[in-house]
């Protein structure tokens, strides 16, 4: 973690709901190399690859999918 409590994680596959459907952007379609960001214990934003900021799904717990992707050791933190 940074000291500003900020988590900047690059996910280089795909981000899959339990469901099996894959997250993508809304405006471009992308769902690879998304980036997940936000503060630790917050709720986390998605931003794609041309830079589209996006929320999670209303179905998904935004906070339990940045929380996870923290403490997934196959993802990248900056």
């Amino acid at each position: 973690m940074t000291q500003s409590d900020d988590l900047d994680i690059t996910i280089k596959g795909v981000i899959n709901l339990p469901d099996s459907t894959v997250i993508t952007c809304p405006e471009c379609g992308a769902s690879e190399g998304l980036t997940l960001y936000g503060k630790v214990d917050g709720a986390g934003r998605l931003m794609c690859p041309t830079g589209h900021h996006f929320d999670p799904p209303a179905r998904v717990d935004a906070v339990a999918l940045l929380a996870n992707a923290a403490a997934d050791p196959r993802f990248e933190r900056f």
